[in-house]
C-alpha cells in the first residue's frame, strides 16, 4: 500500500500501510533516507511514524501538486535504494529490587519468578519503530506476549530517567524524569538523552535494541563512568535487511 494525501494547509502524509508491521516500518525508513539524500525545495521537516511519514512544506516555496509529483517519483526508486544503515544497541539494565520498584507486582501478576521476568525481557531483539512522547523515547516492538502487563491505575508523579518499564504490550525506557504509569522492572544508567552532547539522542528509529541484565555493582560502575564521560554504549552497525 502506498498513498499520498494532504495533511493540513502545509503538510503531506505519505502512507505505507495501515497496520503496525516491521516491513511497513522499514519502508518508512527507506523513504526518509531518500528524503535526506534528495533534498526538495520547500520541505521544512518530516516526521516518520509507525506506518507513515508526515512532511511539512513552505507554501511560498512549493505547492502540494508539485510536491506530490516529486514524492511519487521518489517512491518509484525506493525499492532500488540501499536499505538505510541500522544499529544494534545494547542497553545494560539492573533488575534488582532496590531499583525495579514494580518487579514483585509484575512477577505476581504473571505468576512467575523475577528471574523468569528478566529472562523473558532480555531475550528479544527489540525493533525501534519510532521516537516520540519525549526526546529520546523509543517505541519498541518485540515484547513477549507473556509479559503484557496493564499500566498502573494511578500514574506516578515522577518516574526517574533511565527507568525501564512495561505498559500493556509495550516496553520502553524513560529518557528524562517524567510522570508515568508504566510498571518499572529495571533501570539503565545509560542516558538516552544528553543535552551536553552534539548527538543528544542515543537511539534512532530503525535501530534494534537488546537489554542486558547487570547487577547493582555493575550498574553503579557504569553510572560513574557516564558521569565522568568515560562510558561508550555498545553499538554495532548493520544493514536493515530481512525483518525476521
Amino acid at each position: 500500500m502506498y498513498s499520498i494525501q494532504l495533511y493540513g494547509d502545509r503538510g503531506v502524509r505519505v502512507q505505507f500501510g495501515n497496520t503496525i508491521d516491521r516491513q511497513v516500518n522499514v519502508n518508512v525508513h527507506r523513504f526518509t533516507s531518500l528524503l535526506e539524500n534528495y533534498p526538495m525545495e520547500g520541505i521544512t521537516e518530516w516526521i516518520p511514524a509507525y506506518t507513515s511519514v508526515t512532511i511539512y512544506y513552505n507554501p511560498d516555496e512549493t505547492t502540494y501538486i508539485k510536491l506530490e509529483k516529486q514524492l511519487s517519483q521518489l517512491q518509484k526508486i525506493m525499492s532500488e535504494a540501499d536499505p538505510p544503515a541500522a544499529r544494534r544497541i545494547t542497553i545494560p539494565v539492573c533488575y534488582e529490587k532496590e531499583i525495579a520498584i514494580d518487579m514483585d507486582d509484575v512477577a505476581a501478576y504473571h505468576n512467575r519468578s523475577a528471574e523468569e521476568i528478566i529472562r523473558l525481557h532480555t531475550e528479544p531483539l527489540y525493533y525501534v519503530y519510532m521516537m516520540g512522547f519525549m526526546p529520546g523515547f523509543p517505541y519498541l516492538g518485540g515484547l513477549s506476549e507473556k509479559l503484557v502487563t496493564p499500566r498502573l491505575e494511578n500514574p506516578r508523579k515522577r518516574v526517574e530517567r533511565g527507568s525501564v518499564g512495561i505498559a500493556d504490550q509495550q516496553t520502553g525506557i524513560y529518557p528524562l524524569d517524567s510522570p508515568g504509569g508504566w510498571r518499572i522492572i529495571g533501570k539503565t544508567p545509560v542516558p538516552l538523552y544528553d543535552a551536553r552532547k552534539e548527538n543528544k539522542i542515543l537511539i534512532r528509529s530503525g535501530d534494534t535494541l537488546q537489554f542486558e541484565a547487570v547487577d547493582s555493582e555493575t550498574y553503579y560502575k557504569i553510572e560513574d563512568a557516564v558521569q565522568n564521560g568515560d562510558y561508550q554504549p555498545k553499538i554495532s552497525e548493520e544493514k536493515e535487511g530481512d525483518p525476521s
